[in-house]
């Protein structure tokens, strides 16, 4: 009976303090969901033509964009200084005088907000029009919502039931798409494809229509993910299940797959897979890095640079 008692008070304030080290993020941190990734997926949306890469640029069969992950709006240490100087940087790149290297768009690889709170998603979009209104100052599009910027959904993303405001306030209003796109140099345009792990799991139903996606299209592609195919060691960060992600990684290997970027763990890395690459980036204002990515549809290659502020 004594044995019972230590056990139950034990018991109870393990689960006492699980519930309030929840506050922020709600009872979703505990038990990993509103919903699961087949819940959520309802087929990937085509959005070819939505950027589009005027053929005056003198691109010459190459252009850049901007990858940023872990963004964690609402959290404690997200000051306003570390985004002016991301402000900054972007200003500083939309002047290059190499117009290849000039960020065409952005690509933010989840956990946009800390807690999945209305109020976090609100003050993110607040900070992309900041952006869009820079790029339109720069000359780089002819109206501010031509620059666009890519989101999927992280993990804290979905936090206190997330995904629901989610899908209603950040562009483009889906967790699995893709879109072709091409510098009109003549050359072959790369397919670009966003994942849902938010979960940290892909999932039976998008797995299998992902597959017969990448097995129609012949173009070179990039994959981009939230959780990590590989996670450079660092304990349960990478996708979970091995088989699926094993499964993946052999999808890759056979479809033309160049490139594949992940976040979530807040660490910078690259790691080969043989015919492609998983290149990592960590938090944009709490470790002040992004990547400025460029595409040569020329050798059908991708290079990143690591941009540190």
């Amino acid at each position: 009976m004594r044995k019972f008692r230590r056990f139950f008070i034990l018991t109870s304030f393990l689960i006492s303090l699980a519930f309030s080290s929840c506050a922020n993020y709600g009872f979703y941190q505990l038990l990993f969901g509103e919903e699961d990734v087949d819940e959520r997926f309802c087929g990937f949306s085509d959005l070819s033509g939505e950027t589009v890469l005027s053929s005056d640029l003198g691109l010459n069969g190459k252009y850049s964009f901007i990858v940023v992950t872990d963004v964690h709006i609402g959290a404690s240490d997200v000051h306003s200084s570390k985004m002016n100087d991301f402000l900054d940087e972007i200003s500083s790149l939309f002047e290059s005088s190499d117009k290849t290297k000039i960020p065409r768009f952005i690509i933010n690889l989840g956990d946009t907000a800390d807690g999945g709170h209305l109020s976090e998603f609100n003050e993110y979009n607040s900070y992309l029009e900041k952006i869009r209104n820079l790029a339109l100052e720069k000359n780089v599009v002819s109206s501010a919502e031509d620059f666009k910027v890519y989101t999927i959904l992280g993990n804290h993303d979905l936090y206190n039931n997330g995904w629901t405001d989610w899908k209603k306030t950040i562009y483009p209003y889906k967790s699995t798409y893709y879109f072709s796109l091409s510098s009109g140099f003549g050359s072959s345009p790369f397919s670009f494809y966003f994942v849902d792990t938010g979960n940290g799991a892909f999932g039976t139903d998008q797995l299998d229509s992902f597959e017969k996606l990448l097995k129609l299209d012949a173009n070179p592609k990039m994959v981009f993910s939230h959780y990590p195919f590989y996670s450079d060691n660092v304990p349960l960060m990478a996708l979970e299940d091995t088989a699926e992600r094993n499964y993946l990684l052999s999808l890759f290997a056979k479809n033309n797959v160049k490139s594949l970027f992940g976040g979530h763990v807040h660490r910078v890395f690259e790691h080969g897979f043989g015919s492609f690459s998983q290149v990592n980036t960590s938090a944009l204002f709490k470790n002040g890095a992004f990547r400025l990515v460029t595409v040569d549809e020329n050798s059908a290659s991708v290079s990143t640079k690591l941009i540190e502020f």
